[in-house]
């Protein structure tokens, strides 16, 4: 995909011409040196040398993260198409333009369970269990879409453009300045956010994201306060019945006593 950026405009064997560009470029740092190495690379598979002369990139700015009920709000301030897509983001921490590559076929309505095979940036491609409740936003949207089209069949600036104004509408109607600043990004990190605050397991969450690098994901890390004692909802289970139920309920096995077994769930 870099190189096919490059291909459009530059003679790929110009490669001074193209490094002036990444040194010049107006993206940023970390763009230019995965340019670099993409170019660096391609070159090597033609048989000629090219050395990247590596950028120091930033540190990521730590990221936005609202309340669930902001989330809420303006999820329920949408019409049910947009409403459905944003609770999406939200459950799954998709990116948007992954949500937007959905079909109806993706979603296994028997097992409650959406698969993305469409991945952005590489990134792995995954499940999701689904809520009753999405599952019932969805219906409506799969039964008048042909199995192969997309749900949300619009170009991502449509929809950053839709979302962008209804939320300024949201925003002076509910008082709440603060939903200004939740971009479709955001419901990623919060469920990343959420998902490490809950198991404490970054390596799961990397898995979640599909993220490549787990430096992507450590970010996670400083958003995320265990100073406070940690608070559990335990759980013993006498049948294998008691058993599955709780642990389809999101409760964890720590250990059996006396032919029971106990669980737990953090608060």
């Amino acid at each position: 995909m870099l190189i096919r950026y490059l291909e459009l405009r530059f003679n790929l064997y110009d490669s001074e011409a193209i490094r002036d560009h990444i040194k010049n470029a107006s993206c940023g740092k970390r763009r230019k040196n995965n340019i670099g190495y993409a170019y660096r690379d391609w070159c090597r598979w033609k048989g000629s040398d090219y050395e990247h002369e590596y950028l120091k990139e930033q540190e990521s700015k730590i990221p936005y993260i609202p309340l669930k009920t902001e989330l809420d709000q303006l999820i329920a301030g949408f019409g049910p198409k947009y409403s459905t897509f944003l609770q999406l983001l939200k459950e799954t921490g998709f990116r948007s333009i992954e949500a937007m590559r959905l079909c109806p076929i993706d979603i296994d309505v028997e097992r409650k369970v959406v698969t993305l095979n469409s991945p952005a940036k590489g990134s792995r491609p995954r499940q999701f269990k689904l809520s009753d409740n999405l599952l019932s936003m969805l219906y409506p949207l799969i039964h008048c879409t042909e199995p192969k089209n997309r749900i949300w069949n619009a170009k991502a600036s449509t929809v950053r453009s839709i979302y962008c104004r209804k939320r300024a509408q949201l925003v002076e109607k509910l008082g709440n300045p603060r939903l200004g600043r939740i971009t479709l990004h955001t419901f990623r990190h919060w469920k990343a956010t959420m998902e490490y605050h809950r198991t404490k397991d970054i390596l799961y969450v990397k898995q979640l994201l599909g993220h490549k690098s787990i430096k992507n994901t450590l970010i996670y890390t400083h958003l995320v306060d265990f100073g406070q004692e940690d608070c559990y909802h335990v759980k013993v289970a006498s049948s294998l019945e008691e058993y599955m139920e709780l642990l389809e309920k999101g409760f964890e096995f720590i250990s059996d006593f006396e032919d029971k077994k106990i669980l737990r769930k953090r608060k």
